[in-house]
């Protein structure tokens, strides 16, 4: 998580909501409870894909930059990279 941005506080919020959601049976949360955690647990996956896309545009551009150097300095040695 932290590649992506999110606090110390942020990923011990997650862990502690899977946690809660992982180690306790149905039957032991409470609808509200349970809701609630299922609705931060959304937040959570939300902003790790909006994050990841905010990450792709800028690593595109930094392959396609690595490629135009590689083709360039083939070009330059007389090799076929």
């Amino acid at each position: 998580m932290k590649p992506l941005g999110f606090t110390l506080a942020e990923m011990g919020e997650l862990l502690s909501t899977t946690d809660r959601l992982d180690n306790s049976g149905a039957a032991e949360l409470e609808a509200a409870e349970r809701e609630q955690l299922l609705a931060r647990l959304d937040r959570f996956e939300q902003a790790t894909r909006e994050r990841c896309q905010a990450l792709r545009t800028p690593l595109s551009r930094a392959e396609e930059l690595a490629a135009d150097l590689r083709r360039r300095a083939g070009q330059l040695t007389g090799g076929t990279s």
